[in-house]
């Protein structure tokens, strides 16, 4: 884990930075908690969120109150000249198969209460040859390419 001042949860079965497989209805939520400032990490597989643990707010100038910016996507590395790992399931959006998906993409108020991102956000894509991204529609998105670009 390359996360400087995240302290894991008691227990917690993954960190920031792990690989998790398999990887079909996997729930993220990231929330400040307004007792302590801090930032909490929830993972849940096929059922209810538990913590995984917490960025201390003292790592944290902009985000002290709050967020103003949250990104989430998939990440790849190969070495230079070599052939690339596949990319959430290793099929294009809208290509032949299934690609990998984000679904019921939310931001969670204070209050708790939480309303679906309903619009499209900025992507950042390194290599639009291998891989892509769908526009947000209905809070949910594909994603994905496949293995061996150079």
């Amino acid at each position: 884990m390359d996360c400087p001042g995240f302290i894991a949860a008691s227990g917690a079965t993954v960190t920031p930075g792990a690989l998790i497989n398999p990887s079909s209805k996997v729930t993220l939520r990231v929330l400040k908690d307004d007792q302590s400032g801090h930032w909490w990490v929830y993972y849940g597989f096929n059922g209810v969120p538990t913590a995984v643990g917490y960025y201390p707010k003292s790592l944290f100038t902009n985000m002290a109150k709050k967020a103003n910016q949250f990104s989430f996507g998939g990440f790849v590395f190969a070495e230079r000249a070599l052939p690339t790992p596949p990319l959430g399931s290793g099929v294009l959006p809208g290509g032949k198969g299934r690609a990998a998906s984000f679904t019921d993409l939310r931001l969670i108020e204070r209050d708790g209460r939480s309303s679906p991102i309903m619009k499209d956000l900025p992507t950042v894509i390194s290599n639009n040859k291998c891989y892509s991204i769908t526009p947000i529609v209905n809070s949910g998105c594909f994603y994905g390419g496949p293995r061996g670009c150079v």
